[in-house]
């Protein structure tokens, strides 16, 4: 039995993955990950102490969140020859593409908005550290801004979260029109600090 346990955690640690993608969160449970393992539900209890403890180790070891690297793409030299209004633009565009493009993360966020349990606050301390961590690094290119650069990210951000969540089953063509709007009233905000 135990040299089959790593297999055996890994095997329902992509359950909770497949599960996640495929059903969305309402379908999480303890029963229906063992299925989907193919293995004894006792196994989630024997290794990982329950659901909440397969969950703290499930996000524990995948990348949820975007790295700061992932947003913030331009050299030293570059950030510092674009204005910042528009460079938060395109950090934000940034954001809301890096986030579609992350199928599992949306479920999870999508959970949050109705359940908090060890998974969903896993993500939520590494969104507000990597967030943190975005803006400590725009700070450092720009001195004595007259932007609220944490407040900016903050609150367009949510609102794009909010999009890319609520928008991660409909057609594409729905997310573009949607996006389109959002992104021209960020544009038209930020020009005021121009």
């Amino acid at each position: 039995m135990a040299k089959n346990r790593p297999q055996t955690e890994q095997k329902l640690l992509l359950a909770v993955e497949q599960i996640l993608l495929k059903d969305g969160f309402p379908a999480i449970g303890i029963n229906a990950i063992a299925r989907q393992a193919g293995c004894d539900k006792v196994l989630i209890y024997r290794y990982f102490e329950g659901l909440d403890g397969l969950l703290k180790v499930f996000a524990q070891s995948n990348e949820l969140w975007w790295q700061v690297e992932n947003i913030i793409t331009e050299s030293d030299d570059q950030i510092g020859q674009i204005p910042l209004p528009e460079y938060l633009l395109t950090l934000l565009k940034r954001h809301a593409e890096t986030l579609q493009a992350k199928p599992l993360t949306l479920e999870i966020m999508a959970w949050e908005l109705s359940e908090q349990n060890d998974l969903t606050i896993a993500l939520a301390r590494t969104r507000a550290e990597r967030g943190m961590q975005l803006v400590k690094s725009i700070r450092a290119h720009y001195q004595n801004p007259n932007i609220d650069i944490g407040g900016i990210l903050g609150v367009f951000g949510a609102a794009i979260n909010y999009l890319v969540i609520r928008t991660r089953r409909s057609p594409p063509q729905y997310m573009t029109e949607e996006w389109w709007r959002l992104q021209q009233t960020i544009a038209k905000l930020l020009e005021a600090y121009a």
